[in-house]
This record gives structure tokens, C-alpha cells and sequence, in this order.
């Protein structure tokens, strides 16, 4: 997916307005935006779309079933996972078909996409194994064992795997094996994690209310309080960090001035969010799932009006 340029972004919103007013589709709007980029963020069963441009939430698609986790693969479609439901699915951006990944998942919660884009790795929160998925047969294909619960979990350029382990760590894993190769400690309940391909640094996400700054050596975990907010999923671009609060919405914090730049509108059941950057971001030159949600919509009402002032 290639995210809309600032000099085409104008252009841009202007035709998904034109497409909103067409077709009813939902938006939530809220505030004012700085950063150009749109989020793929779980709420409930529903996949939202949060432009932080205009700060304007849409509706991609509901699943129909209780969300946890979500990453595209490399065609550009989600995968994604529900928790409570034990279950690993993908959403078609093209044909806007479901489909089920076959296998037993042991509360199936945060994913990473694998080097060579073939296979994604699915953290089993709800016992002490990582699964590994075949995306090109849609099946699971094993799994890591690495002795606590897992949480965040991706690679990082090199190639190298890390995992939050028993919310109370991070840890660099063989993807192998599953052998536990370091670990640094991160008391203050660490879930959601992340690699910034621009930085070098891992980011996780704190259920304590803030976030660590990790290199991948593993060699310190400088912690940032963010009060009165308790993190989930977690995204980096660069220069801004994207936390999903749980049960909330999402915040865009600035990593230049320390300072958060904007709240979502209201996602009920708000759990996490895409990679914006990497492994298991949307792949460029790939349309956004939003654009074809909104074109398709856009097409029916365009059509539905066209009858009903036929008949007129």
C-alpha cells in the first residue's frame, strides 16, 4: 500500500468524502491531525481504518468475530486473529472475502510476518508456545515453545526474533527452535511490541501506562510514562509512535517533542494495530484496503441513486 502523498492528500480526502456522502459508510471524526498515514487498528469484530490526517475512523470490515491481532501479509490482505475465539483469519482486500487458517491456537493474540513474507508467527497467549502459519496454504505449521506466556512479538531487519515473555520481559528468540538467546527485563507489564526499521529500536507497548525504548542488543529498556493510559498494540513510523488504548482508541505520540499529538475518535473494544513500517506493514504498491472498502461502497450508492432517480 503506498499512503497518500501530502500533495495528493487533499485530492484523496475530498474523493473518500464524495464516496462517504454516496455511500452512508461510517465515520467517526475528531479533532485535527498532523502525521500522513492511515492505521489498521481491531475494535470489537471490526477492522478500523484511523486516517491520522483528518483523524477520521472508518469501518474496512467485520469480521464477525471478537478481535485481537492484525498484520497484512505480502500481497497486502490482513490477517488477524481472535483471542476468545481460539481462531486465525484473512480478510481479502480485493474480493472482501473471509477466509479461515486452519490449525489449534492456544488464545491466539499478537502476530509478526516472517522474513520471505510465507509464514507469520502467532503468539499463544493463552499458554507458552508461539504458532507458526503458512500463509500460502493458509495452515498452521508448528510452533516455538518458549516456556511463558507470549505476547508482542517481530523480527527485526536482520532477521533476529523477539518475543514480551511473561509480561515482565523481552527477549530475542532462535526462530528455530524456540531457545531463548537474551532476555532484558521490562517489570512494567509489557505487551504489545514493535521494530522501527528507521530507528533501529524495538518499542513496547506498557500496560502500566507508557513505553521502552529497547536496542536489539538488548542492552538497556529505557521506559517513558505516558499517564493515565494503558496500552495495548503498538506501531512505530519513525517519528511517531501509534498505541492502541485499550477498550478506547488509538494516540499518536511524537517521538521528537516526548508529547502526544492526537487521540482517536471512540473504537469500542480497541485492542490493536498494524505494523506502519516492516515486516507485516501494508506492502507498497498494493491498494489500501480502506480505498477499495470505500470505492466498492461508493460503486453500490452510486448505483442505488442512479435507480432510484431513474424512477423518478
Amino acid at each position: 500500500m503506498a499512503f497518500p502523498s501530502s500533495s495528493t492528500n487533499c485530492l484523496t480526502r475530498k474523493f473518500f468524502s464524495l464516496l462517504l456522502l454516496v455511500s452512508g459508510a461510517v465515520v467517526l471524526t475528531s479533532g485535527d491531525a498532523v502525521a500522513d498515514q492511515i492505521a489498521y487498528v481491531t475494535g470489537g469484530t471490526t477492522i478500523w481504518a484511523w486516517d491520522t490526517t483528518t483523524n477520521t475512523v472508518t469501518s474496512v470490515d467485520n469480521t464477525g468475530v471478537g478481535l485481537d491481532s492484525l498484520m497484512f501479509d505480502a500481497q497486502g490482505n490482513i490477517v488477524y486473529d481472535s483471542y476468545s475465539g481460539g481462531t486465525v483469519g484473512r480478510y481479502n482486500v480485493t474480493t472482501q472475502v473471509n477466509t479461515s487458517v486452519t490449525g489449534s491456537f492456544a488464545g491466539p493474540a499478537d502476530m509478526a510476518l516472517e522474513p520471505g513474507g510465507t509464514s507469520a508467527l502467532i503468539s499463544d497467549a493463552g499458554g507458552t508456545t508461539i504458532s507458526r502459519v503458512n500463509l500460502t496454504t493458509s495452515a498452521a505449521s508448528g510452533s516455538l515453545s518458549v516456556g511463558a506466556r507470549p505476547d508482542g512479538v517481530t523480527y527485526d531487519n536482520a532477521g533476529h526474533l523477539f518475543a514480551v515473555l511473561g509480561l515482565n520481559e523481552v527477549a530475542q528468540i532462535d526462530p528455530v527452535t524456540g531457545a531463548i538467546l537474551k532476555t532484558i527485563s521490562t517489570p512494567d507489564q509489557p505487551d504489545g511490541l514493535t521494530f522501527d526499521p528507521t530507528t533501529g529500536m524495538l518499542y513496547v507497548a506498557s500496560d502500566g501506562g507508557g513505553f521502552y525504548t529497547i536496542p536489539t542488543d538488548l542492552s538497556t529498556a529505557t521506559f517513558t510514562s505516558v499517564p493515565g493510559e494503558v496500552f495495548d498494540g503498538i506501531a512505530s513510523s519513525g517519528s511517531d509512535l501509534l498505541f492502541v488504548i485499550r477498550n478506547t482508541g488509538g494516540l499518536e505520540f511524537d517521538l521528537s517533542t516526548m508529547t502526544t499529538v492526537e487521540t482517536s475518535p471512540f473504537i469500542s473494544g480497541a485492542d490493536d494495530i498494524a505494523p506502519l513500517a516492516g515486516l507485516g506493514a501494508p506492502p507498497t504498491g498494493v491498494p489500501e484496503p480502506l480505498t477499495l472498502s470505500l470505492f466498492a461502497a461508493g460503486l453500490v450508492g452510486a448505483v442505488a441513486m442512479r435507480r432510484r432517480n431513474s424512477k423518478a
